[in-house]
């Protein structure tokens, strides 16, 4: 046989071997900030209504179910409250969840426990209509720059109300930052300056892989194995450009997709969060200080500089 026959064979079969060697790896997706992020864009409902179609349209390829998590305050809009809500009927007419993200996004270290609660209450109200074809399912919260309280009373009371209401709060072990990315993207899009959006893109993309390879390293510290991961992501331009190469990079790392159901069935959901901060961590560490550990997380990237100094010019 001809050797170079010989050598592209043997290629073959190296590449078949490494990805079938990829181990075995379950992530659940969830966005925030429904119906949309806008950053500075003249129109918002143009824009919104194109960001909703195509990461539909990417999630229904890759057939990613999908938690998203809804500022009802977004759809009050003068002469847009109907077509802002049919943004969020897309999402239930394409099989994912709604969930409850508070009326305003508020940060809850600036609120008492009583404003906070309003907040929940106040951004339920148009979601649970929308998903009343669904039910039974599962109510899903998820505080707003996942600050679930800065005082030990503050937390409780809030994880009290919520359970008392039918709620799972939602925790997140990757997070990688697409709000930060999102705005510099934005601008050149506006700029028609592709060179330094392609740029963007790239960077997210590697920083969404870098951010997802520490989750992996880190939470075998914790639990003694990989976990099912939970991704955050925001309902946003970047991740409308970005999302199909995304996924496939997440399946070429041995991923498959699930529901935020089974996620939270992992046993290390399980895991009490008693970590108090007035920041908004990851579980992961939450988890780990929660357990009295103490892991490293030196390594836990950061964006670049220079994509954070275009979020800084904003």
């Amino acid at each position: 046989m001809n050797l170079k026959i010989l050598i592209t064979i043997l290629l073959l079969s190296l590449s078949a071997t490494a990805q079938t060697n990829q181990p075995p790896r379950t992530m659940a997706v969830t966005f925030d900030d429904l119906p949309y992020v806008a950053a500075g864009q003249p129109q918002y409902l143009p824009n919104a209504q194109r960001a909703t179609k195509e990461i539909l349209r990417i999630l229904r390829i890759h057939r990613v179910p999908a938690v998203a998590f809804v500022n009802e305050g977004k759809l009050q809009a003068r002469g847009e409250v109907d077509a802002r809500i049919a943004l969020l009927q897309q999402w239930v007419d394409a099989g994912m969840i709604l969930g409850n993200h508070t009326y305003s996004h508020p940060d809850f270290n600036a609120l008492t426990i009583e404003q906070f609660q309003d907040e929940i209450i106040k951004g339920e109200v148009i979601t649970r209509r929308l998903m009343q074809s669904r039910q039974p399912y599962q109510l899903y919260f998820r505080h707003p720059m996942t600050h679930t309280g800065d005082t030990q009373a503050k937390k409780e009371a809030i994880e009290n109300f919520l359970a008392a209401r039918g709620y799972k709060v939602t925790p997140h072990t990757i997070e990688n930052s697409d709000f930060i990315f999102n705005v510099g993207y934005v601008r050149a899009l506006c700029n028609k300056d592709e060179a330094m959006a392609k740029r963007l893109r790239d960077a997210y993309l590697d920083f969404t892989i870098a951010s997802t390879q520490f989750a992996e390293l880190i939470s075998p510290q914790i639990f003694g194995r990989e976990i099912v991961q939970t991704l955050l992501l925001h309902a946003n331009d970047i991740n409308a450009d970005c999302l199909d190469e995304m996924l496939g990079r997440f399946a070429a790392r041995g991923y498959r997709f699930v529901t935020l159901d089974e996620a939270m069935s992992d046993p290390a959901y399980k895991t009490k969060d008693t970590c108090v901060s007035r920041s908004g961590p990851t579980w992961l560490w939450r988890w780990m200080k929660s357990k009295g550990m103490q892991v490293s997380f030196k390594d836990d990237p950061e964006p670049p500089n220079w994509v954070t100094d275009l979020y800084r010019q904003r």
